[in-house]
């Protein structure tokens, strides 16, 4: 390896070479010099040279310099030193070559190690130079720019954030303040105002609107109440149109349509008690305010007769511009609903609208599409109808190669066909709690066939006969054991409607069952033989026919527990009848079995995503649900013990409440049991002569509601005499039914 040195010669001049250490070593060695003299000059060393390693020799070289410097000295000196280093660097070489071989090799080794590594030292710094370039070059300026960019697009984004929170900020004051009442679009920007916001809602700032978004909503629907309750004495058909729009849009319309009741009922007060109030003060000369604090009857009274006429004539204007509104209002209700049906038709009965809470859209929608998830009316088939009708055609085929032995296939096709029908009767529609009910659930028909068939097929395990004829044991030979239904099939949840999926599938499934019985009649009367025909006509008109009447006791139990009837007594009691005013809000006992029957509704609405309801099926539970609500509104109007004439017309506020809002909620017209309470209602207003022949005509209500009749309504009237006469024409109904 070679190496830049400079080597001292013994004449004390030094050489520049570049050469390996060895050959320097070899060079030294070589160079010509007197042994003695060469010791002279090491002796001539001092021995401060040879101390140790730490010595500073400059600076011991400087100490010594006279004060007085002389240049011929100093490069005498200069000289000496020389020598002494040319001398040593020779000894030194002598040595190592002459006596320690291997040191000088180790040296050599050394020596091209740190050369190694001084080229390696220049290698490293020439990488980082270029590193550095490269850092400063590229590095840094393509981070630099990716950083850059990443920064841009967070604030384009920030940009865009801000922009749209700008808009909501502009968009929210056009819904503060709605153009030419232009409340749909208001409500429209808001609900959309919302939805936007939510996407930004990590912004602290649209926490805030949030809640003004909310608010604004709510001071929107304030607007609107005003707004509608406009419409009670002028009437403007795009005004009102805007106001429903709105409505629908907040998912509201049945709030609209109590509000509306109550401000055409506030009108009509407000309307003629101002009417009235004019003239009493016309009439009286002065503004006395106590005349404001009068009840409208009183307030009628200071009429005088002078001024009766012109005061009814001005009434019965003023009171026709609200009823011009009132009909004006129902007219366009009408259209409306008429279009509604209209979309609804063309759509093949399918769930109208968009808006998951619009209440008169989603009712509609519910009824007209009769809970039916496909369009064609399949039939609803057990694997046990399907066995039967295998077995049905086998038959068939049996009877047409064997008649002789044709009648006794025909009987075992009835018994058959009689255990099946009082197998799904025995699981699904006996209850001796709801028989009683004397609403004539089950037919005396197919009473009459269900007691045959237990009596002459079903094995109960009777005991011996009495008359000692025939024993249990041989009785028991022609029966089959009483069918059990099993304990997989849940009936008692609440939420899946009693077992109404597994009713109507066993239900329905006979139904079709017995349809199909009914079209091989022609085929069975004519394999029969004739004697015994009259056999196959009791089987067809007692047994097959009596089927789809097993659908009233089956459903009767699931709408007699869908709905909590008790719950509506509870309510009615704690309602106060004896009232002195006319009361033109109606009783929260009302509100509380509507939710009841739209919460029937909905979970109706959910067992035919299961299992599909049939239209007959649907009415029949309608029909149940609603015979009982009027039935136990009746018996709640009998448990009154005090009631006004104000509270008989609060009965009848009540009562048309509820039909009003029911009819919106099924198809089935008439309203079953309407005329049952509206008759027990107008009886209160009988008098003594007439109640006596009302009650032998109305045998349909119970003694306790008879009683209740003579005792509130005539109690305080009549005589003791007359009311003992009345209980006991009640009695003599009551006797034969004992």
């Amino acid at each position: 390896m070679k190496s830049l040195k400079y080597l001292a010669l013994p004449n004390g001049k030094y050489k520049p070479q570049c050469t390996d250490l060895s050959e320097e070593l070899r060079e030294l060695h070589e160079e010509p010099i007197d042994p003695q003299a060469q010791q002279e000059i090491i002796n001539s060393i001092e021995e401060v040279y040879f101390s140790n390693d730490s010595f500073d020799i400059v600076k011991y070289e400087l100490e010594r310099l006279p004060p007085v410097l002389s240049l011929q000295e100093l490069e005498e000196y200069r000289d000496k030193l020389k020598q002494q280093q040319a001398a040593v660097s020779k000894k030194v070489a002598d040595l190592i070559l002459e006596k320690q071989p291997a040191y000088v090799e180790e040296l050599e080794r050394v020596t091209s190690l740190q050369t190694g590594l001084q080229l390696a030292a220049v290698i490293c710094t020439d990488g980082r130079r270029h590193l550095n370039i490269a850092k400063e070059g590229f590095t840094q300026t393509s981070l630099g720019l990716l950083a850059n960019q990443r920064k841009r697009q967070l604030l384009i984004g920030l940009l865009k954030s801000l922009r749209t929170i700008k808009t909501l900020v502009y968009e929210l004051s056009i819904v503060f303040y709605p153009k030419e009442e232009d409340y749909p679009g208001a409500i429209q920007l808001c609900l959309e105002c919302q939805k936007a916001a939510s996407t930004f809602k990590h912004y602290s700032c649209i926490s805030e609107l949030n809640s003004k978004l909310q608010d604004t909503l709510e001071q929107i629907e304030e607007q609107l109440d005003v707004a509608l309750s406009k419409i009670c004495k002028n009437f403007d058909i795009n005004h009102y149109t805007k106001v429903q729009q709105a409505y629908r849009l907040l998912g509201k319309t049945q709030t609209a349509m109590d509000q509306l009741h109550m401000h055409f009922t506030q009108a009509i007060h407000n309307t003629v008690f101002q009417v009235v109030l004019g003239y009493v003060e016309l009439c009286a000369g002065n503004t006395d305010t106590k005349f404001q604090k009068l009840q409208y009857k009183d307030l009628c009274t200071h009429i005088t007769s002078d001024s009766y006429i012109p005061c009814l004539a001005d009434l019965c204007k003023a009171l026709w511009e609200v009823m011009l509104s009132y009909y004006r209002t129902m007219q366009w209700h009408e259209n409306h609903d008429q279009d509604e049906a209209a979309v609804v038709s063309s759509d093949g009965n399918n769930v109208i609208g968009t808006e998951e809470n619009c209440f008169d859209q989603t009712l509609r929608s519910r009824k007209r599409s009769d809970y039916n998830l496909n369009k064609v009316n399949a039939p609803i088939l057990t694997n046990t109808t399907l066995n039967v009708i295998r077995l049905v055609g086998k038959y068939m085929q049996m009877m047409n190669i064997l008649k002789p032995i044709a009648f006794d296939v025909i009987h075992f096709m009835s018994q058959l066909f009689d255990y099946y029908l009082y197998a799904v009767y025995t699981f699904f529609g006996r209850n001796d709690t709801f028989e009683s009910t004397g609403l004539g659930l089950s037919s005396s028909r197919l009473r009459t066939t269900l007691n045959r068939i237990q009596e002459s097929l079903i094995d109960l395990e009777v005991s011996a006969d009495p008359s000692g004829t025939l024993t249990a044991a041989e009785e028991r030979k022609e029966k089959v054991p009483s069918p059990h239904l099993s304990h997989l099939v849940v009936l008692t949840s609440g939420n899946l409607l009693y077992g109404l999926a597994e009713r109507v599938v066993a239900t329905e499934s006979l139904v079709f069952l017995a349809e199909q019985f009914e079209f091989l009649q022609p085929h069975l009367d004519a394999v029969m033989p004739a004697a015994k025909k009259p056999f196959l006509q009791q089987f067809y008109s007692q047994t097959v026919s009596t089927a789809s009447e097993l659908r009233k006791p089956v459903y009767w139990i699931v709408a007699a527990k869908a709905i909590d009837y008790e719950q509506m007594l509870l309510l009615m009691a704690n309602v106060k009848w004896d009232v002195k005013e006319i009361m033109s809000q109606h009783n929260v006992y009302v509100d509380a079995l509507l939710k009841e029957f739209e919460e029937f509704n909905r979970r109706l609405n959910d067992v035919s995503k299961r299992v599909r309801i049939p239209l007959p099926v649907s009415n029949i539970l309608w029909e149940h649900c609603i015979r009982l609500a009027n039935r136990t509104l009746v018996e709640g109007y009998a448990n009154v013990k005090k009631c006004s004439n104000e509270g008989r017309a609060l009965m009848q506020l009540d009562f048309q409440q509820f039909l009003m809002k029911l009819e919106k909620l099924t198809d089935i017209r008439p309203i079953p049991d309407k005329e049952f309470v509206e008759t027990y209602i107008k009886a209160y207003y009988l008098t003594e002569n007439d109640m006596e022949s009302w009650i032998k005509e109305h045998r349909e209500y119970s003694t306790k509601q008879l009683t209740n009749l003579v005792n509130i309504c005539l109690g305080t009237y009549i005589n003791k005499k007359a009311r003992q006469k009345l209980l006991a024409t009640i009695d003599d109904i009551d006797r034969p039914k004992r």
